[in-house]
Parts: structure tokens; C-alpha cells; sequence
């Protein structure tokens, strides 16, 4: 079946922080109700939903469809994670493509537990992934008391830097280079903390070799994205913006550690020597090249994972992507400017959708000072092997 899907709708909560004292289903609401508004679509005409973070962070299909009124015959929610970017819009895609859903709204909320999520004590009760009988795919183990998101991203960066001789100030370059996008950015959270490398090289180290900086800040907002054919498209008065390529998730010994790329050894992988395909089924699908990609934007909550989508992509050789960086670095007059809104790192943690959402301005060319020149093909990609491809042209 070939994808017919476009973006027709983007949106966000009216801001984004820890003190915005809303819930995520007002949130949620706030996101949708913008998203309609953007594409000029009744809501009625929403027909599937799709969410990747249900309660108590989140807001769960079937609440949000009655508090927002909706009457739907698709709908999908997926694990409370946001390694679900890409698949819940290549869902999205294939719904419409397919015909069980003429409009989709992918929809997400969540609140930190440093926000309103404070006032949700369930939040307290749920159990880090590190704590299932495998082991959880941080590369830590709970029985070895090392639990935790941070602490198998600190192994894996340790481990890259240890085996082709990385150094501080090569994540210095990563740190700085998504800080310099949130300013550009007014919706970002960190739009106004600027940060030097000299700033990052004086700040301590917490986990292993990661600095404050390195590490993504979790806060209270929400997204929505509309999702529908390209004829239907043609009917709203937007900017065409096509789903133009998908692939999902890999899944084996050496696609399960979250943090790492394929034949670093991390986890339960042995190490290797990693060369990347020459090409892909997203490039395939989408008819485009590595070469033809403007603009790399990639799940971020640790700064390192920049080194492993690259080097799992193709656009460095293995061990290459730090000093990539650092040489080159990932702003505007980059080869290949990386994650514009300013990544988890610093626009704030939206579980990928808010990259989405970029990826879509800058297809409209509406990024303002922080504008890709004649972006055309776009390329969301993560090391575990998920991707999209996102291009305005009508192929």
C-alpha cells in the first residue's frame, strides 16, 4: 500500500514550563483546539485519534474524545514513552491511507513530576523501566542499583568516548549547539539561558561524564499534529507538507539499548564494527537520498544521542560524529543543521512531537530567524532505527 498522508494541522499549548498549573487534559485541549485552528477544520471532521501518553501524566484516548466532544472511528494509544514519535504518525499515515480515518489529530500531553504532576501521587507509584526482568533497555540494571533513564545514558556516552576518545568539550558542542536553536525559538524553555563551552566545561559532572546541560528538561505542554490524504489536503488553504517516508523500530540484541547505536557493545549487544547502510527503506520510500536531507532532527534526551543517530545514519562513519560536531557543528550554516527548535535539551521535553512541529514550519517555511534555506526534505531518525521523511515537495 503506498502512504497518502499530509500534515495539514500543527499546534501547542499555550506555553510550556513547571508553573503553568493546568492539567494534561487542558493542556491536551489547548494543543488540539490550535492544531484545528491551523488546518481550518471543524472538529467534527476528526474521525481517529492517536496518543502516545495516557494517564496519569498523560491524557488517555477515550477521556479526551468525551471531554473534547469528538465522535471517532479510529483510534490508537500506544506505550507512555516517547520512543513512539515516529510510529504514532506513521500510524496516522497509514490510517488515512488506508481509509479507517479521514482526519487524524495525534495528540500528547504530559506532565512532570516537577510540575502539575506533583499534585498526582500515582505518578509516584510507577516503576522505572530498568526494573523489568531483563533489565530494561537503559543498559542498567536495578539489581545492580543503577536504575534510570540517566544512568545507562552516562554508560553508553562513557563507553563512546572511552573507545573512540571523545572529550568533554565535543558534548560541550552538542549542548551549546541546541541552546543557540532555543533561542532562536520563543517557545522554547531555555530560550533565554544562553550557554558558552566555557559555561558547560565549568559546570559539574552528575552523571558519569554528563553534565546539567547534556541532560533534557522535563516539562509540563502539549502537541497535536492532523493527519489526512493529500486530496483532502488540497481542500484546506495550508502549505503542503506530505508524509513522504516511514520506518519503524528495530528490534534485536543490538537494537535494544535506547542510548547506543548498533555495534557500540552496549547492553547486551558484543561490540562491532558498524557500517551504515548505504541506503534505507525510509529514503526508498520517500525517493530521496541520504544527500537530499536539509535537516536532521532526532530524539534527544541526552546530548549524545546526536553522535549515535549519525553515525546510525550514515551521515559520519563510526566514531566520527563527535568531532563532526564540534568541527562543524549543528546550527544554520551547518552541512546538516540538527534538531532547529532547540531538542529536548532545551525547547523541552515533548516527547519528539514538538521536533515534529518544527519539521512541519520549516517545510511551511514559517521557522522565522531560525530557517533552514529552501528546506525541501527533512528527516526525523533515532538510533534504534525509527524514521520519517517530511518534504513539501508533491513528489
Amino acid at each position: 500500500m503506498a502512504i497518502d498522508a499530509c500534515i495539514v494541522g500543527i499546534g501547542t499549548s499555550h506555553a510550556v514550563g513547571l508553573e503553568l498549573g493546568q492539567t494534561p487534559l487542558a493542556l491536551q485541549f489547548e494543543a488540539f483546539t490550535a492544531s484545528l485552528e491551523d488546518a481550518g477544520l471543524d472538529k467534527d471532521l476528526v474521525d481517529g485519534i492517536i496518543t502516545a501518553r495516557g494517564a496519569p501524566s498523560g491524557v488517555d484516548y477515550d477521556e479526551f474524545v468525551v471531554a473534547a466532544g469528538l465522535n471517532v472511528r479510529w483510534v490508537s494509544q500506544m506505550w507512555s514513552h516517547g520512543r513512539w514519535t515516529a510510529s504514532a504518525l506513521s500510524q496516522a499515515a497509514l490510517a488515512v491511507s488506508a481509509g479507517v480515518a479521514d482526519y487524524v489529530a495525534v495528540t500528547n500531553s504530559h506532565v512532570s513530576e516537577r510540575g502539575y504532576g506533583r499534585h498526582l501521587t500515582s505518578l509516584d507509584n510507577r516503576l522505572d523501566e530498568s526494573f523489568r526482568d531483563g533489565g530494561g533497555p537503559y543498559s542498567g540494571w536495578a539489581i545492580h542499583g543503577s536504575p534510570g533513564a540517566g544512568t545507562g545514558a552516562a554508560l553508553v556516552t562513557q563507553q563512546y568516548m572511552d573507545r573512540y576518545g571523545a572529550t568533554p568539550a565535543d558534548l560541550a558542542a552538542v549542548a551549546v549547539g541546541h541552546r543557540l536553536h532555543a533561542a532562536r525559538n520563543p517557545f522554547a524553555l531555555l530560550r533565554d539561558d544562553p550557554l558558552t563551552e566555557a559555561d558547560y566545561l565549568a559546570s559539574p559532572e552528575i552523571l558519569g561524564p554528563l553534565r546539567s546541560p547534556d541532560i533534557c528538561r522535563m516539562i509540563d505542554g502539549a502537541t497535536s499534529l492532523i493527519v489526512t490524504t493529500s486530496d483532502r489536503a488540497a481542500e484546506l488553504d495550508v502549505p503542503f507538507v506530505r508524509i513522504a517516508g516511514i520506518e519503524g523500530i528495530r528490534a534485536s540484541r543490538d537494537n535494544y539499548v535506547f542510548f547506543s547505536r548498533p555495534g557500540l557493545g552496549s547492553g547486551i549487544s558484543a561490540p562491532s564494527d558498524y557500517i551504515a547502510p548505504d541506503t534505507s527503506p525510509v529514503y526508498e520510500m520517500a525517493g530521496v537520498s541520504r544527500a537530499d536531507i536539509d535537516a536532521l532532527y532526532l530524539y534527544d534526551p541526552f546530548a549524545h544521542m546526536v553522535w549515535m543517530v549519525m553515525e546510525r545514519w550514515g551521515f559520519c562513519k563510526e566514531g566520527e560524529a563527535a568531532s563532526y560536531v564540534r568541527e562543524r557543528g549543528i546550527g544554520l550554516d551547518s552541512p546538516l543543521p540538527i534538531n532547529t527548535n532547540g531538542g529536548l535539551l532545551a525547547e523541552g521535553h515533548l516527547f519528539g512531537y514538538g521536533h515534529l512541529i518544527e519539521m512541519t514550519r520549516q517545510l511551511r517555511g514559517t521557522a522565522g530567524d531560525r530557517q533552514v534555506t529552501d528546506a525541501t526534505v527533512l528527516q526525523w531518525a533515532n538510533a534504534w532505527g525509527d524514521s520519517l521523511i517530511l518534504t513539501n515537495q508533491r513528489g
